[in-house]
């Protein structure tokens, strides 16, 4: 339920309960006066006026024309009779002292009280604990004794020190009923909020932890619910802080290690050449050579760190183009065919899929990049591997809105342990991949990278006959031809 929606409620409560509840007690006083109800009430008392006009009207011209009455008991019986039907009297008087009194002046207790007021005009009167309305008029016996008359009636059946008892009641009854209304709608209001506070307080002391938060469709679980994905927003922003500052620091402990290595062989290299160790042009020439591949591996390694770091950060930015997968892995392989021909390597393919083209949304530059990655970790560690025969075997293959490239060598292939780890930064296998072969532990941990950022995946195995098998899934482009933006 909606904050608006409650105020609402609580308006309209407000406003109907105080009405409801002076219906209540007017139906109640109704009630105890002896009407059925409301409408009983009205009827006889709208009778009731008119009766006591017709009474009246008949006493007022007996008092002024026909007084000889006035000495009859029975027609004072009757008369008397009938206006107490109405809720009224009269008290007569004859020579200073009260010759009649009603049955309702008698009921008030004090008769004389009402022939106290002089004049003939309508006159309120409280006798005991009730009002009354009098009228005063003055006659002539027939004898010549001058009278004089009230009639009076009774103007409220309630006793008078009831209404200020009952308004206080009502007022108290309005006053608690809106003091309930407004303490429920401000709980439901304030203790949301509290829970917000403490949940503010608690995040501003660092507790990044789920804490009780309001919930509900309203305004304020609204805002509970935006808070709470606000606080797993920043604990997910700490932790990856966290977690970068973590690979910082992961990531300058590799660099010092594998950074000091070469230069501690250079610089040995090249203190050997200084103390004249290297006193010859032959061994001259194999120091130079020495030092000079030391500083391509560094720059090598540093090149490979500083591609990692962009593209973890994503901020590489990738030339998407839609190409076709199968002429593009033929235009590799006549490239990077010759390339390990030199270092003793058959390279081979099988490209599959039928004769139609596989056409995949790419960056043809970090892809060629991938590949050259697997194939420079299966060429590197195929000289470990007890056969003679050091091939690899390029395959595409076409899998479900998916094209697979898959390269196998035959080295000696990848510890069951390692399998998960091998594209993580850094990581080498050490039993089944030999750190003195130059491995930086970015080359496959580069590949990952570019094959998510192309939105595919990859995965590596050990073949059955023996050697590694590295594959990467990258995504089909099923969309009609068109270039992607950069």
């Amino acid at each position: 339920m909606s904050i608006r929606f409650k105020l609402l409620l609580s308006y309209i409560a407000m406003a109907a309960v105080p009405l409801v509840l002076v219906t209540a007690a007017m139906s109640f006083m109704v009630y105890m006066m002896g009407y059925q109800d409301m409408r009983d009430f009205f009827e006889k008392n709208r009778d009731k006026e008119y009766g006591q006009a017709v009474q009246f009207g008949e006493l007022w011209y007996v008092l002024q024309h026909d007084s000889g009455k006035l000495l009859d008991d029975a027609y004072l019986k009757q008369i008397d009779s009938r206006m107490n039907e109405v809720r009224s009297g009269f008290v007569l008087e004859k020579d200073g002292a009260i010759a009649y009194s009603s049955s309702l002046a008698l009921d008030s207790g004090q008769p004389e009280k009402l022939l106290s007021q002089k004049g003939n005009i309508r006159d309120p009167l409280t006798i005991g604990s009730f009002s009354y309305e009098v009228f005063h008029a003055g006659f002539t016996y027939p004898d010549g004794t001058p009278g004089k008359a009230a009639m009076f009636r009774l103007s409220e059946a309630i006793p008078v020190y009831l209404r200020p008892l009952i308004t206080m009641l009502l007022l108290l009854a309005v006053g608690l009923m809106s003091a309930f209304m407004a303490l429920i709608v401000s709980r439901s209001i304030t203790r949301p909020l509290s829970r917000l506070k403490n949940a503010a307080l608690s995040l501003k002391e660092g507790n990044l932890e789920p804490v009780p938060l309001p919930s509900g469709n309203n305004e304020i679980g609204q805002v509970g619910t935006a808070f709470e994905e606000m606080r797993s927003r920043l604990k997910l922003t700490i932790e990856q802080m966290q977690q970068y500052e973590e690979n910082r620091k992961m990531l300058l402990s590799h660099i010092s290690h594998d950074l000091k290595t070469p230069i501690t062989a250079v610089r040995g290299y090249v203190e050997g050449m200084l103390d004249g160790v290297a006193d010859t042009p032959e061994k001259q020439e194999r120091y130079l050579r020495t030092v000079f591949r030391k500083a391509k591996d560094m720059d090598r390694l540093i090149d490979e760190l500083f591609l990692y770091s962009k593209l973890d950060l994503h901020k590489e930015e990738f030339l998407f183009r839609r190409i076709d997968l199968k002429a593009f892995l033929r235009h590799y392989l006549e490239e990077k065919s010759f390339e390990l021909e030199k270092s003793g390597i058959l390279l081979s393919a099988h490209i599959g899929g039928g004769p139609s083209p596989m056409h995949a949304m790419a960056d043809p530059e970090k892809l060629g990049r991938a590949l050259d990655n697997m194939l420079d970790n299966s060429a590197k560690y195929m000289s470990l591997a007890s056969s003679d025969e050091r091939k690899v075997v390029l395959r595409l293959e076409a899998a479900a809105e998916a094209a697979e490239i898959i390269i196998e060598d035959t080295g000696p292939g990848i510890d069951e342990e390692a399998l998960p780890f091998v594209f993580d930064r850094f990581y080498r296998a050490e039993m089944s991949r030999n750190p003195e072969t130059g491995g930086s532990g970015l080359g496959l941990a580069i590949v990952r990278q570019i094959a998510e950022g192309h939105g595919g995946s990859v995965a590596a195995r050990n073949r059955a006959e023996g050697g590694a098998a590295f594959m990467m899934r990258l995504p089909l482009e099923t969309a009609g031809p068109k270039e992607a933006k950069p």
